[in-house]
């Protein structure tokens, strides 16, 4: 009896575990080092990040207009507060082969009215999405704060963790202060 009970509790164990494992980010980690350029060629890395609470929003094999949506409604949740920003990383890996990257470039510019406010960051082979725990078809979000901590990282679900999201950001602005 006492035999199966330990089985039990380590597949429970494991069960929790695995999903923690296979994100390649918890919080408390320092966020990933990149350099990743928009869609009008503008170069960015970490240090765009410094000083400054971010809320990095990935998205990983969804459609431009959703990823475009996500950034609309997430920029409503701190659009007041000054010491905050967002950045969006889009993973390309999996983008059709055809289409050269000069035109998906110009796509996004044309169709991404938010650009001149939040970056749109191309992950063109998908490794800062990947060790910042993107998934496929999921909109992730990432906090980071100034010192490059990540301090949450949950899927988006709105409108269930805008209030979570504006709640956090609020209190560590007000640590900065």
């Amino acid at each position: 009896m006492k035999n199966t009970l330990c089985w039990f509790f380590m597949a429970v164990s494991l069960v929790h575990l695995i999903p923690l494992v296979g994100s390649g980010v918890e919080v408390g980690n320092t966020f990933v080092d990149f350099n990743l350029e928009d869609p009008h060629g503008k170069k960015y890395s970490s240090s765009y990040l410094k000083d400054k609470i971010t809320l990095v929003v990935l998205q990983s094999k969804t459609t431009l207009q959703d990823a475009i949506n996500g950034k609309t409604e997430l920029k409503k949740v701190i659009q007041d507060n000054p010491l905050t920003q967002i950045i969006s990383i889009m993973d390309l890996r999996k983008r059709p082969a055809l289409i050269p990257r000069g035109v998906l470039k110009s796509k996004i510019s044309a169709q991404d009215p938010t650009s001149k406010e939040i970056p749109f960051l191309l992950d063109w082979d998908g490794a800062v999405t990947k060790a910042l725990g993107g998934l496929d078809n999921k909109c992730k979000i990432l906090i980071v704060d100034q010192a490059l901590k990540i301090v949450y990282h949950q899927a988006y679900h709105k409108p269930l963790i805008d209030n979570e999201i504006k709640s956090l950001i609020t209190g560590l602005s007000g640590e900065q202060k």
